[in-house]
């Protein structure tokens, strides 16, 4: 079940706006870069939670807060900071419970890099073409419980791609 979803590049709170168009019990935290067009009171004038933050930086949150971290186009953003984009997704992993998710969307090369860091720290990762025309794709991983081969030699849907359409949202 998803329940605590972070928006890591917020714009103006659409992922929130469509939770609750689709009337979706989950809590939104919207995350401007200090970088970025400071998009943060709109967000609030929404009546939306957020916070202007800087990815080269730790997030102030308990480690496994996150179901769900999001991101478009913020990985294109960070190619130019000071701050690798390892380093994002060690802080990503250290926020995300064990099978939680990431979608990130962006341009092809920052994508296949990005999968590329996925899988180095044992993420399950897949990206998606959205054969739209455009070189815009989807990165979609889960960080995978932890398990013994014994458990994992006994389960053969350990990963979370087996369960992606079993995700109970209420």
């Amino acid at each position: 079940m998803v329940r605590n979803v972070m928006d890591m590049n917020a714009h103006y709170g659409g992922l929130n706006a469509a939770f609750l168009e689709e009337r979706k019990s989950v809590w939104v935290m919207n995350v401007v870069p200090v970088r970025a067009h400071n998009t943060l009171p709109l967000i609030l004038d929404r009546g939306f939670l957020g916070a202007l933050h800087d990815w080269c930086e730790p997030f102030p949150t308990y480690p496994r807060t996150y179901d769900l971290l999001h991101a478009n186009g913020l990985l294109s953003h960070l190619t130019s900071e000071r701050c690798g984009l390892m380093e994002l997704f060690i802080e990503m992993d250290r926020i995300l419970r064990p099978e939680g998710w990431v979608v990130l969307s962006d341009k092809l090369g920052v994508i296949e890099l990005a999968r590329a860091h996925a899988t180095q720290i044992r993420w399950d990762a897949r990206v998606i073409d959205l054969q739209n025309g455009s070189d815009e794709r989807l990165l979609c991983a889960c960080k995978i419980l932890v398990r013994s081969k014994s458990d994992h030699a006994n389960d053969e849907n350990s990963h979370g791609y087996a369960r992606a359409r079993a995700v109970n949202m209420p």
